[in-house]
């Protein structure tokens, strides 16, 4: 679960570090236990024998009972040092109640833990073709012969793990640790590499970062680079729903190409000061559901966020229940990091959510004082004809159904002229002190014709003109 956001540091002070990367001792081991066996238990070996108080912990580590494994690898996940999957062919055990198998779990926990842009995350596949593949599949084929008899449900189990590693290579395409193996010696190799050079990576960065920890960028101000359209938008529609006295709740969508800037707007949204607490907020909520594409699941997460754990079933009226006595006292705000990956994803938020949500806070809608404001990150383009469930213009009309999603403007790509814009609003606001030729220098170097937004954010970040505000 991610960790409440907490109001931002003045500039004179140094930017805290979240989710501190420590030296890697303490790996969480993530496959599935029977078929990867042998290759599981050489990581664990050759990794606890070179590297100094290395531990690699591998689910029959610990002694709970299976209904306790949700739990504990959870837990396990968010206080070790460094996550490491091992794929192979086969999905998995899914746990009661949830729609995706454990190991699946594992790493959203682990992506959801380390929002770093290169976390300690090592993630082994084998070649395709290899040895090292062909004995996975042999290894799995008879336990999934065995937990799918028919060719039906064979084909669904084919399908889950090949979206799953479809997530994972996705994830890694941003420049983060995917490693291919041929055989079972390539992946010890391997796997003690990766390990022993992150932390001598970490070692050699050590000095630098104590010398310029108030030297980074914080990815809230990173975030509004080039959103000047997006942010007018919200402006209008937020003016708009604040006129509309019967109106409790508004639903808006941030969309966009994969990795265009999506984490670094959301972290704008969590910081942005439209949400004072001397105006009646609560600080926001930022952080998605361990299953994305699960109504059940995000109605716990929104619970949890709130600290106040559902103890029945996760119903839409139990979470009005809960708004509902939160927002006699203030207004809230929930930034969700993720839309899900299903493909009629926005509808069902729309359907099975959002709607049933407000037609369950009506009831209660007399004794509240605040607003519910939800905004949902999705990393895909919007299409030309959005379906009915979303609205994507004009959002601040007069004519809004506050029951549709109100799409923002598509987070596009950064250009130099955003840069040197916001360059020079960095001249006057934090009191950085550049010249025109060096900002010019610093728009152009950012925005050169390689790649997307987080190409910017990384080269913005090395330059290191952010310490000068201090």
């Amino acid at each position: 679960m991610a960790n409440r956001p907490t109001a931002p540091e003045p500039l004179s002070q140094p930017m805290p570090h979240e989710n501190e990367i420590a030296e890697v001792k303490q790996i969480f081991l993530s496959a599935t236990a029977q078929d990867c066996r042998e290759y599981r238990e050489a990581v664990r070996d050759v990794v606890e024998k070179n590297v100094p108080q290395g531990k690699v912990f591998l689910q029959e580590s610990w002694a709970e009972g299976g209904q306790f494994v949700v739990d504990v690898c959870r837990q396990r996940v968010k206080s070790y040092d460094a996550y490491m999957g091992l794929f192979g062919h086969r999905y998995g055990w899914q746990p009661p109640d949830y729609t995706c198998s454990i190991t699946e779990l594992e790493f959203r926990w682990a992506v959801e833990r380390w929002e770093q842009r290169v976390p300690p995350i090592f993630i082994l596949l084998p070649e395709k073709g290899s040895e090292a593949d062909r004995q996975l599949h042999d290894w799995a084929a008879p336990y999934i012969e065995k937990e799918y008899p028919d060719d039906a449900a064979r084909c669904r189990h084919d399908q889950a793990q090949q979206a799953f590693l479809k997530s994972v290579r996705d994830w890694a395409a941003d420049g983060r640790m995917l490693t291919f193996y041929g055989n079972r010696e390539e992946l010890r190799d391997k796997a003690l590499s990766t390990i022993q050079n992150w932390n001598m990576d970490l070692y050699r960065k050590a000095p630098l970062r104590r010398q310029k920890a108030a030297g980074d960028i914080p990815a809230e101000e990173l975030g509004r680079i080039g959103r000047e359209e997006q942010l007018g938008e919200l402006r209008s529609a937020l003016r708009a729903f604040r006129q509309s006295s019967g109106q409790r709740a508004i639903a808006f969508l941030v969309h966009g190409a994969e990795n265009h800037g999506q984490r670094e707007f959301a972290q704008f949204l969590c910081r942005w000061n439209k949400w004072s607490e001397s105006d009646g907020y609560a600080p926001p909520y930022c952080g998605q559901p361990a299953e994305v594409d699960n109504v059940a699941s995000l109605i716990c997460w929104t619970c949890g966020q709130l600290q106040q754990p559902l103890l029945g079933s996760a119903t839409i009226d139990a979470l009005a229940e809960v708004l509902a006595a939160q927002l006699e006292r203030r207004s809230l705000v929930f930034v969700q990091r993720s839309a899900g990956r299903h493909a009629d994803r926005l509808a069902t938020f729309q359907r099975e959510f959002w709607q049933p949500l407000l037609a369950a806070l009506a009831g209660r809608a007399p004794r509240a004082l605040g607003r519910l404001y939800w905004f949902v990150i999705d990393h895909e383009a919007l299409p030309a004809k959005p379906a009915a469930s979303v609205r994507s213009s004009p959002i601040g009309a007069g004519d809004v159904d506050y029951r549709q999603l109100l799409a923002l403007p598509a987070l596009g790509e950064i250009n130099s002229q955003h840069v040197l814009c916001w360059l020079e609003e960095l001249q006057i606001g934090a009191g950085i002190r550049l010249g025109e030729a060096r900002c010019d220098e610093i728009a152009a170097h950012a925005t050169a014709a390689d790649g997307n937004p987080p190409n910017v954010y990384d080269r913005l970040l090395r330059e290191g003109f952010w310490a000068q505000a201090n």
